[in-house]
């Protein structure tokens, strides 16, 4: 009798411990856990190893909440440097190549545009004109207004390019020079049509990517090389990536994206800026021919390119990068 309880005792152990081992696998594997245990590491990293503090601002017109990572200790002898990050997750994740290295010769700004990472707006504008004002208030609000020390240069890359420009064209008296990689400003409505075509039509779902198949094709595009250890990454990895980074503003991210590419544009209006653009040479998303024609149009410009590297330059060549960055905003 007492053995029959004991085993009775055993069996109901046992159940417990299978079903808290069960409940534990299934959120390894659907709750994004590896990828927030990332995240945290990357904000550590940010903060050690880059000097670089979490801030966030709320704008004056009550909707709009922009995230930060800026310099701990912002020295009078750096310049300020503001990076602009595009599609493809938060500021962390697309600079963390590069932060470590600026950091040394720059006081930092680095954003989460809107809807991105956690910069967050109420307004339903879905422009980049949006973005251009909800920087530019987060900056203004952190000293950067123009005047004196508070002037900035700015590196942008891919979407960052366009709210870049913008932010150029509305506040010249903030920014000194500007940065632009990889990045199809000026895109007339038939360029946007002829790229697109290139890629299946709606680009607007790869850039906001819903499957793993969708990320590694975002991927694939975006890269020369193509990062082909993606190809050797589980799903349930990139499935949580996607979740952390897409889901909790898929909505917003998909109609910024339409904006962008459905918007006709007027004329791109010259900016007075002097600027340095970057392109990679095996660019498929934006072909260098729109690098030549961008520093046509822009006569206090020059044209710098990197040797077989795709569009995400800051994960190929970011030393490459780096160096064109901080030799060019330190010339005087």
């Amino acid at each position: 009798m007492a053995s029959m309880k004991h085993v009775l005792l055993f069996s109901r152990y046992l159940t417990i411990a299978l079903t808290l081992f069960q409940s534990l696998i299934s959120c390894f594997f659907n709750f994004p856990i590896l990828i927030k245990i990332a995240d945290s590491f990357l904000s550590l990293y940010f903060l050690v190893f880059c000097d670089l503090r979490p801030v966030t601002v709320d704008l004056d017109d009550g909707e709009t909440t922009v995230h930060f990572w800026i310099s701990g200790h912002r020295r009078i002898s750096r310049p300020n440097l503001v990076m602009l990050h595009g599609y493809g997750g938060n500021s962390k994740w697309q600079f963390v190549h590069q932060v470590s290295d600026l950091s040394k010769s720059f006081n930092l700004f680095i954003p989460d545009l809107v809807f991105f990472g956690k910069s967050y707006t109420k307004n339903a504008d879905r422009s980049v004109e949006i973005q251009a004002r909800s920087i530019a208030g987060g900056l203004k609000k952190l000293g950067c207004d123009g005047t004196g020390r508070g002037r900035i240069s700015v590196y942008s890359i891919s979407y960052g390019g366009f709210v870049a420009y913008k932010m150029a064209e509305m506040w010249p008296e903030m920014m000194e020079k500007l940065v632009i990689v990889s990045s199809g400003v000026g895109f007339t409505q038939q360029q946007k049509t002829a790229e697109m075509r290139k890629h299946g039509g709606d680009c607007s779902k790869m850039l906001v990517p819903k499957t793993p198949m969708d990320l590694r094709m975002l991927v694939k595009i975006s890269t020369n090389t193509g990062l082909t250890f993606v190809d050797w990454i589980p799903d349930f990895i990139l499935s949580q990536f996607i979740a952390v980074m897409y889901e909790k503003n898929r909505q917003e991210l998909l109609e910024l994206a339409k904006n962008l590419l459905e918007r006709e544009e007027a004329e791109l209006h010259v900016i007075s800026q002097k600027t340095l653009i970057v392109w990679g040479d095996k660019d498929k998303v934006f072909p260098l021919e729109h690098g030549y024609r961008l520093q046509r149009h822009l006569q206090n410009s020059r044209l710098e390119i990197i040797k077989e590297t795709g569009h995400a330059v800051n994960v190929e060549a970011p030393s490459t990068l780096n160096n064109l960055i901080t030799s060019f905003v330190l010339s005087v």
